[in-house]
Order: C-alpha cells, then sequence, then structure tokens
C-alpha cells in the first residue's frame, strides 16, 4: 500500500495551461457613463502574438454610417487584394483596434467631435477614445510611445480631434478626407490641444462629397494650415509627388493633397476615397516611428 502512494505521488501533474490568447475580433467593454457605458470595437491582432513582445497600436476610426468590422476589412485588408493591401499587412508587430460608432444625428451615425463641433459636439468619444486607449493597454503588450490613429472622412475627423484633445496619447494621426477643421473653433485655435503627434493629412484636390464647398483641397489645406502653425514648421518644405514634407517642425507634418482618379476600391464617391498608395504609404511611416 505505501509502496503504492509513493508510485502515485511520483507521478507528474497536469501540464501547466497554455497562456490564454487574448480577446480579438467584436469586443464589447462597459466604459464609464461619460464614454456612454457599453460600446464596442473589433481587435486584430498580429500573427503568433506574445504577450513578451511590445506591440504598435494603431485606431482606426469609421466614416459615416460605417462599423468597426468594415473599416478592418476596407483599411485592414485593403480594398482590392492582392493589387491592393491593408495597414495590416505591411505593419508587423502591431494590433489594430477599429470602435464602433454609438451616436446618430438624424439619420447617420458618426462621431461626437468634441465641445465646439456643434451640431456633432459632445466628449463622450473624445472620453471612449480615451479609455479605450487604456482598455487596449491593459489586454495587450503595447508600447506606449509608438500609439497611432487614422481614420477616413468622419472617421479622419475623430482621428484629428483625438490628435488635438488627446494627443499626450497619441506619437502619430494620419486624417484622410476629413471636413474642415470647425471642431477646433472658428477661427481654430490650438488652445486645448495636448501632445505634440506628428500629423499626415491626406485630401483630395477633387474631393466629390465636399464639392464646390472645398475648391481644389480647401478643407485639406485648413487642416494643414492648422498643423503647420501647431507645430511652428517652416513654410519651406520638401516635395515627393503629391506630398510635402515641412521643415522645421517640432515633430513632423506631411500634406498628401492627391489627384482623384487614383483609388479602385469600390463604393461611389470615388474621389473621396484614399489613393491606392495611402494604405502602404502611411504604414511605412507609422512604422517608422
Amino acid at each position: 500500500m505505501l509502496l503504492a502512494l509513493l508510485a502515485a505521488t511520483a507521478l507528474p501533474g497536469p501540464a501547466p495551461a497554455a497562456d490564454a490568447a487574448p480577446p480579438s475580433g467584436q469586443l464589447s467593454h462597459v466604459f464609464s457613463d461619460a464614454a456612454g457605458g457599453e460600446r464596442s470595437y473589433y481587435v486584430a491582432l498580429p500573427a503568433n502574438y506574445d504577450r513578451n513582445k511590445r506591440y504598435r497600436l494603431v485606431v482606426v476610426f469609421a466614416g459615416t454610417d460605417t462599423s468597426g468590422r468594415e473599416m478592418h476589412e476596407w483599411f485592414g485588408a485593403g480594398w482590392r487584394p492582392p493589387e491592393v493591401v491593408g495597414l495590416e499587412r505591411w505593419m508587423d508587430d502591431t494590433v489594430f483596434v477599429y470602435p464602433d460608432q454609438l451616436y446618430v444625428w438624424g439619420d447617420v451615425s458618426g462621431w461626437a467631435l468634441g465641445p465646439k463641433a456643434s451640431p456633432y459636439d459632445g466628449w463622450h468619444d473624445i472620453r471612449f477614445a480615451e479609455e479605450l486607449l487604456a482598455q487596449a493597454e491593459r489586454d495587450y503588450s503595447i508600447d506606449t510611445d509608438r500609439v497611432f490613429a487614422t481614420g477616413h472622412s468622419w472617421g479622419g475627423d475623430m482621428a484629428a480631434v483625438v490628435g488635438c484633445y488627446l494627443g499626450s496619447h497619441l506619437r502619430a494621426i494620419a486624417p484622410v478626407a476629413a471636413n474642415r477643421p470647425y471642431w477646433f473653433g472658428s477661427p481654430a485655435s490650438d488652445a486645448d490641444c495636448t501632445g505634440m503627434p506628428a500629423v499626415w493629412t491626406f485630401f483630395g484636390r477633387d474631393d466629390d462629397h465636399f464639392g464646390a464647398a472645398s475648391p481644389d483641397g480647401l478643407f485639406g489645406k485648413e487642416h494643414n494650415a492648422f498643423w503647420t502653425a501647431r507645430q511652428q514648421c517652416s513654410s519651406r518644405y520638401d516635395s515627393n509627388g503629391e506630398t510635402r514634407d515641412y521643415r522645421g517642425c517640432k515633430t513632423g507634418v506631411r500634406f498628401t493633397l492627391y489627384a482623384g482618379g487614383q483609388y479602385s476600391g469600390g463604393g461611389g464617391l470615388r474621389d473621396h476615397q484614399p489613393p491606392d498608395y495611402f494604405l502602404r504609404a502611411v504604414a511605412q511611416w507609422l512604422s517608422g516611428f
């Protein structure tokens, strides 16, 4: 009997459980009331995610009436693979978070853009973005010195807004096809901005969503004027195709005023969409930080 007990105690126990994979795909979390309570978002992790490594974090804000999952499928995967592949293909060692909109104005959903953005004003989505960044940093192994934001159309507005109000949390932002920067006040003021993220603004010369209100890319030029003034850039710049890289900026300002006819994906308003080269170019830029 004693021998049997000794033999039993010598048997190896069950193998330790492997680390559970962190949450990914379509997720939800209860944030503060100020951030809208329960909110949803989509997460894409790099292959072979390792909690012992540190990863970049890219938050991608969706345009009007668009979900985070749809942005994952469009910006993340690309709009015409394998010819035009997305950010996730070009950026290794990166966690992507695609938040969902919650609020509706009339018959469209979008983002609340801060205290000066009437009628689309309110702090709730800025608070949501701030708490979402903190949640991502708890759930994943994030290098907090390499946190970025981008977005298209109303999502471009939101990328610019968080670049101002939450700028101390972000290393760089890349707003695409955003509205004029009315959400910084009239006249636009950077008095409420924090931090100094680098900025790369993309806007179309012939944007067919804003149309005659933005002749020859006026709204993009207004964005660029805001960021170059905030960063105290020189008026001098280096040109690379359609892109200007301004000199003397505190952390870096780029501006791409792109010609129409360079988008090969689906959908309407084709000159409101980014040029095909956007995905690779912005991924390479963000990867350089």
